[in-house]
């Protein structure tokens, strides 16, 4: 997808900015122009533009002198070249490239009527969320307590011991009895068990690993908290209770937020259609459906 964006601006540089800039037949550079590639040129204020334009990526490519050195040369003049090369050799006059052209101009303005158009209108609501969080509550659900152990340590070298010793295949219960800092370690590391919204706030990442647990077994990724770096075990749960909404709303709109920009992107195309004269020719619709249909019945 990034390579595909990436392109698509080169396509639109070369097909709308360069063609732009400024011809010149004279020798000398004028006092503004920044650079000239044949009898093409470039001013300062159109290369700043320029870099205006790119994607964050590029822009942090342009902190320095040699990025933006890099910048004018690689990109460009390169494509000014390039683009100068292939009207040239005639290729802006090829039909089938005309046609890419005509389609993909096609695509960008129907892009922009979307965003035009569109804008606020395809933002989830909070009545929409709610209702789908009332609407499906199975989703939602978790065990009402869960029973964990976990293994504590406070420091990055002790941790990266126990994740060995445990990806080699050591008990859990024995590296918590070893490493463990706190008073679990007279016990394998067992915490017992837990409700949600029983530990403090500053043990929220370390409650929300645990109660992401599924299965009994099941170890969590490393989390921290306040004490050090946590490696949670889900031992056993008993009963449900569904989670709260604030804690699932943007994940809901999240969700969501895909669906109802189909949805009214499809209203707005039903809309536009209402507005147009549209005819159809089923004759010849039918014949081309006859014809498209009749060498499937002959490989039959």
């Amino acid at each position: 997808m990034k390579k595909k964006n990436i392109l698509a601006g080169i396509f639109l540089f070369l097909l709308f900015v360069l063609p732009a800039c400024e011809k010149r037949g004279s020798k000398e550079l004028g006092s503004k122009e920044l650079v000239r590639i044949n009898d093409v040129s470039v001013s300062i204020e159109e290369f700043r533009q320029i870099t205006e334009k790119q994607p964050l990526e590029g822009k942090m490519r342009l902190l320095d002198e040699k990025g933006m050195r890099d910048f004018l040369e690689n990109y460009v003049i390169a494509r000014e070249v390039l683009y100068q090369e292939a009207r040239k050799k005639g290729m802006d006059r090829d039909r089938d490239i005309q046609a890419k052209v005509e389609d993909f101009k096609r695509a960008v303005l129907i892009e922009a009527l979307f965003e035009e158009a569109l804008r606020g209108k395809d933002e989830v609501t909070e009545e929409e969320i709610q209702k789908y969080y009332k609407e499906n509550q199975t989703l939602f659900e978790e065990p009402q307590e869960i029973k964990i152990r976990h293994i504590v340590v406070n420091s990055e070298p002790l941790l990266k011991e126990v994740l060995a010793k445990l990806s080699s295949g050591e008990s859990f219960e024995k590296l918590a009895s070893t490493y463990n800092i706190d008073r679990t370690r007279q016990d394998g590391g067992n915490l017992g068990y837990l409700r949600r919204g029983q530990l403090a706030p500053s043990f929220a990442q370390f409650e929300e690993a645990a109660f992401s647990l599924r299965k009994r077994g099941e170890v969590s990724e490393v989390v921290r908290s306040p004490y050090g770096y946590h490696i949670i075990r889900l031992e056993d749960m008993r009963g449900t209770a569904l989670r709260p909404f604030d804690k699932v709303k943007e994940r809901i709109r999240f969700f969501l937020q895909p669906k109802k920009k189909q949805e009214v992107r499809l209203e707005y195309i039903k809309e536009a259609k209402s507005r147009s004269n549209i005819l159809i020719n089923e004759k010849l619709w039918g014949d081309e459906v006859k014809k498209e249909a009749k060498p499937k019945e002959d490989k039959k």
